[in-house]
């Protein structure tokens, strides 16, 4: 494992093509699919990684409590659309749920609107870096997935801060910065690692959905060096075979 600062300078280039529409996209056509993609939240993770995709070949809805907010930021791309909650649970292939600490039972109207889908676990628990904590005997993804039982959740991009994902495909590619992938549903996985991979990072099986506990405990690890040790956002990890 290696932790290192994610390169903010231009360190290289890589393939790009024209997604629908004439939009530019940062992904390469070998294994990507386009799958829509409904956001829960319009937070940092929400708004970046939405966008992000929308770039890259995809519809995308964003689900908000306001409104306004979800207009606000649909309005920065023409693939991206604005709704409620329910609006994004309901239109996606995918879902991004970044809504940390509430679960859709008590978010959702319709719950059940995610059954079948791909739910992709993006948040951490709470951190203080004065307290150390226990790796957790149940992980918030597995908690999602005991109240959406029906749904494919696959917790992902726990250890990428917002803004090591804005430098794009061109900065990170070259970086090959690791998305850690959690879930009990191989098919579920696959589709999160190609969305993971289009946008310049690699897409690491880490196992089943149980062992999303050990990642939450690398994403107190991450932000660790973020605050406490002073590396700041650009912050990441990277797992590779080492070269013998």
């Amino acid at each position: 494992m290696v932790a290192r600062r994610a390169d903010s300078k231009n360190v290289g280039s890589a393939p790009r093509t024209r997604a629908r529409g004439g939009v530019r996209s940062d992904r390469s056509l070998e294994g990507s699919v386009d799958v829509k993609i409904g956001v829960i939240g319009t937070g940092n993770m929400g708004r970046t990684f939405g966008l992000l995709w929308a770039s890259s070949g995809h519809d995308v809805l964003f689900g908000s409590r306001d409104r306004a907010k979800a207009e606000a930021v649909a309005a920065k791309h023409e693939r991206a659309r604005a709704g409620d909650f329910d609006d994004a649970a309901a239109i996606g292939d995918v879902i991004l749920y970044t809504v940390r600490g509430v679960l859709p039972s008590t978010l959702l109207r319709a719950p059940q609107a995610l059954a079948g889908k791909v739910v992709i676990d993006c948040n951490n628990r709470d951190f203080d870096s004065r307290i150390d904590r226990p790796t957790p005997e149940v992980s918030l993804a597995e908690r999602l997935a005991a109240d959406v039982p029906q749904a494919k959740i696959v917790t992902a991009f726990q250890t990428i801060p917002h803004v090591v994902a804005e430098l794009g495909r061109d900065k990170l590619a070259p970086q090959r910065i690791s998305v850690f992938l959690c879930s009990d549903d191989a098919a579920a996985k696959a589709t999160v690692k190609g969305l993971a991979d289009e946008l310049g990072f690699v897409g690491i099986d880490s196992s089943e959905l149980k062992r999303a506990r050990l990642l939450e405990a690398v994403g107190d690890f991450i932000r660790l060096h973020i605050g406490a040790r002073r590396h700041g956002l650009f912050t990441s990890l990277s797992i590779q075979p080492v070269q013998r």
